[in-house]
């Protein structure tokens, strides 16, 4: 007798379908806008398979990393993730002082049509089965699925996500840090959206969860601010005599970093003392 299919799977299948056509639709055109949003549904389907592993721990069901073909795509649509975030930084910096950045702007488009080359040539080399490996691996670990052994395996995902964010509450965080953080953060709103679509209850309350995406929107502009001042960084650096409004847009960066950096400690720190009890 075939077991009844989880309630999780038509969630899984959903996300995996929408990659899926957005993988085809890349296929024929690369653009940014689309590259993000299967940054966004291949990230689902990394953590997806990260939940049966957990879910299936003692079985042989999931036999091996399912996701594995997928992380180089997901590298460069992460990389292309930062450099629109780098490119939206530099067009607010023409805005707000009605100076060009032709040389800095010129190395931006450089590396955007060679790393824009590398993603489609991988997509377009790459072969379809992955993805109906993955989709029959997920449907046969979504077979017999109990909602409490659901429950459990995106509780101990759950946990393992935030024993990264014990902090040393007497020092700075880090760049790194920081970073570890806004990832794991947002991976813990689809945990806990999977768990409401599957019919539990929210594990946080609606207060926490209200810190939650304030510190992700904190993390969002800091991030943006640390790959900016990392790309000019790198730019001034191969620069023989860099231009003044370069040197003091570096300046300028560094503070706003610092500033932003010191929010979002805060609110870290105050979010996981209720977080991590």
């Amino acid at each position: 007798m075939t077991k009844r299919l989880s309630p999780i799977f038509p969630i899984f299948e959903k996300q995996h379908s929408e990659a899926k056509a957005i993988f085809f639709h890349l296929i024929k055109q690369m653009k940014s806008k689309k590259s993000i949003e299967l940054l966004g549904k291949v990230s689902f389907l990394e953590l997806f398979s990260e939940l049966m592993i957990s879910v299936h721990m003692d079985e042989q069901i999931i036999k091996e990393d399912i996701f594995s073909p997928f992380r180089p795509l997901q590298k460069n649509l992460r990389k292309i993730y930062h450099h629109k975030l780098v490119e939206a930084s530099l067009q607010e910096k023409i805005k707000e002082t009605g100076k060009h950045y032709n040389r800095f702007s010129k190395q931006l488009d450089e590396y955007k049509k060679d790393l824009y080359n590398k993603t489609y040539d991988m997509i377009v080399g790459s072969t379809l089965e992955h993805w109906d490996e993955f989709h029959d691996v997920a449907l046969e670990a979504s077979r017999g699925l109990k909602p409490l052994m659901l429950n459990s395996g995106i509780n101990q995902v759950m946990r393992q996500e935030l024993e990264q964010f014990h902090l040393d509450q007497t020092g700075t965080l880090g760049t790194q840090k920081l970073k570890e953080i806004y990832q794991g953060i947002r991976r813990i709103i689809i945990l806990e959206n999977i768990l409401i679509q599957i019919g539990f209850n929210s594990i946080f309350p609606s207060e926490t969860h209200d810190e939650i995406n304030e510190l992700k929107d904190s993390l969002k502009v800091w991030y943006k601010a640390h790959l900016t001042l990392q790309s000019l960084t790198y730019f001034i650096s191969h620069e023989p005599r860099p231009s003044a409004k370069y040197v003091n847009w570096l300046k300028d960066l560094t503070k706003v970093k610092k500033s932003l950096s010191l929010k979002a400690e805060g609110q870290a720190k105050s979010l996981f003392d209720k977080l991590l009890v």
